[in-house]
Parts: C-alpha cells; structure tokens; sequence
C-alpha cells in the first residue's frame, strides 16, 4: 500500500486512492487491502492495535467485520482530508499522520495510541533475521528460502523494519545493522 491517500466523507465513509487509480471507498469486502492495512498497524503500532481490538472485541466474531472496524477506525482517526501534495502512505510505505478534526481532540482516551500512535521501534525475532540476510547481500528469494517464508512476507519484513527505524535505504540498513548488532 505505497501512494495511497485516504480521506473520509462528512457522512463517515472511508476513502482511498493509490496512484495513477481511481478514488475507491473502503469496504468490508476489500479484504485484501483491509489485511494488508492490519498487519501494518499490528506490526507497526501495537499499542494501538491493542486498543482497537478491545473497541471492537464484541464484533470479533464477525472476523471481515472486526477487521474492516479495526483498520476503517485507524484511518479515521489518522489521516484527514484529501491532499494532493502528499500521500498518506509514501512510495516507501511510511505512515504520514494528519491532524483530524474530532470533536475530542484533547479530551479523548485514545489520543497518543490510536491517534497519533508511536511507531514500535523495536524488531521482532523474525525481522533481525530478515535484517541480518538483507546485510549479508541475499535477495528476497533467497531470504525466502532460507527462512521457509514467501517473497511477499520477507518484502513486508522489510518495509517494517525500515518504517520502525525510520530509514529507507539499504545502505542505512546496514548502518543501523553494523552500529547495534
């Protein structure tokens, strides 16, 4: 989900569009960019994932349901109206947070960790290893691999790990790798 501005409706719907595409409102039965959209926020900001799966935990059962409620809420609550000098999530897949109008700014319980949420910048076991084959030059096929995961998951340990270091090169991967490892 790199390029990809969202903004809401005055009636609450949830809108996106990713580069050189057309405007799309945010369904239940997008599943394939409502997951994409949770493993980031679960990944990334696990404080506030944590609270909105407490929000929403009586819709759990309905798992498409819970999910779109989880990720349509982060979204809200995150990115503001519709910006064409700036995407929401970069070419890079980094976070750029708005100010939202909400009539509990200040006031809310959320603020700080489902608005304006601190990204986890610490690396899980997993994306040490990803990192550490990433240093050692392999390709995400051979990562893959070696680690018995798909091509796919080890792109999106990747851009995890560069969006909770706050880096977007390989070269400052490296850095970061040589300097704490």
């Amino acid at each position: 989900m790199v390029n990809t501005e969202f903004y809401t409706t005055p009636d609450g719907a949830v809108m996106y569009k990713q580069m050189n595409e057309e405007v799309k409102v945010l369904k239940m039965e997008d599943r394939a960019v409502v997951q994409e959209l949770l493993d980031m926020i679960r990944n990334r900001y696990p404080k506030a994932f944590e609270a909105l799966c407490k929000l929403y935990t009586k819709s759990e059962l309905n798992r498409s349901l819970y999910e779109y409620s989880i990720v349509s809420r982060f979204i809200r609550c995150n990115f503001g109206e519709y910006d064409m000098n700036t995407t929401d999530i970069d070419s890079d897949g980094f976070f750029r947070f708005e100010e939202v109008n909400c009539p509990l700014r200040g006031e809310c319980m959320h603020e700080g960790c489902i608005c304006k949420p601190e990204i986890e910048t610490k690396l899980t076991n997993r994306e040490q290893e990803v990192l550490r084959h990433i240093v050692n030059g392999l390709d995400s096929n051979s990562i893959a691999e070696d680690l018995n995961i798909s091509p796919t998951t080890v792109n999106r340990h990747r851009e995890n790990i560069k969006a909770k270091l706050n880096v977007r090169t390989i070269a400052q991967l490296c850095a970061y790798y040589y300097k704490n490892f």
